[in-house]
């Protein structure tokens, strides 16, 4: 069971592997989400990797983009015991999107009104560390699931492996099982 911590520790789901669980063929990528609450917010850190030709949009750092799983992109799904769940994307260029879903596909919320904080940083390495402040009332009051996946380079990668023939990150039901403590 994966749990979230309160602060100062950081629950850290490691992306290497490809969306089925098999190796990566492309050494340079992985990525790390990091989940840590606090009183009044969940904070998501995604760490991306340093790649020459990364897909990001052309719209100022900190920018809310539909549709950024079309470019290089860290997403994190929070699942609740009910099977709502909240999907939070984080691009390597400090852009985001959250949505909010009633089951697989079902969105029921967009928060394209709602400002959320966004911090972006490019290392000297070139991979990119973004965190987003989600409020704690957005977030899934009986977390039961969580999953991380990284878009790059052409590659879909997960941090715990989805079935199927084709990579469907909306499958909150084969989740690992999380809780917050």
């Amino acid at each position: 069971m994966i749990m979230i911590p309160k602060q100062p520790d950081v629950l850290r789901l490691p992306v290497g592997r490809l969306w089925n669980g098999s190796v990566c063929p492309d050494k340079r990528l992985s990525g790390l989400v990091e989940v840590q609450q606090t009183e009044d917010t969940i904070l998501v850190r995604a760490r991306t990797p340093a790649l020459p030709a990364r897909r990001i949009p052309d719209t100022p750092v900190g920018s809310r983009v539909d549709r950024l799983w079309e470019y290089d992109v860290m997403e994190v799904f929070f699942v609740d015991e009910d099977g709502q769940y909240l999907e939070v994307e984080i691009g390597p260029g400090g852009h985001y999107l959250v949505l909010g879903f009633e089951g697989p596909r079902c969105l029921v919320a967009d928060f394209v009104d709602l400002p959320f904080t966004v911090r972006h940083e490019v290392r000297p390495d070139r991979s990119a560390v973004n965190e987003l402040l989600i409020p704690r009332e957005l977030f899934p009051t009986s977390l039961r699931a969580v999953n991380a996946f990284l878009i790059a380079g052409g590659q879909y990668l997960a941090y715990h492996p989805v079935p199927g023939t084709q990579p469907d990150f909306h499958q909150p039901d084969t989740f690992p099982f999380a809780r917050l403590v």
